[in-house]
């Protein structure tokens, strides 16, 4: 089965939230195999203090979307 997303992929969670970029199929390490419908994301924030911060988690397929990079308008 071709998977719903591939790495570099940005997405957004259905309910709403920051732009995020897929960084791959998610790795289950209790299972020890890859899950075809879940995917590690990766985003960034800003702090109070203005410093840059990362965050990652794994999200299922059926919670994000897939967002349309564009510049002016213009499906790129």
């Amino acid at each position: 089965m071709e998977p719903k997303f591939i790495t570099g992929d940005k997405v957004r969670l259905v309910s709403g939230g920051p732009d995020m970029t897929i960084r791959g199929i998610h790795f289950d390490v209790l299972s020890n195999e890859y899950d075809d419908d879940m995917f590690d994301c990766i985003w960034f924030e800003k702090t109070k203090e203005g410093k840059r911060e990362v965050h990652y988690c794994p999200f299922y397929s059926g919670e994000l979307i897939k967002i349309e990079d564009s510049i002016d308008g213009a499906i790129i």
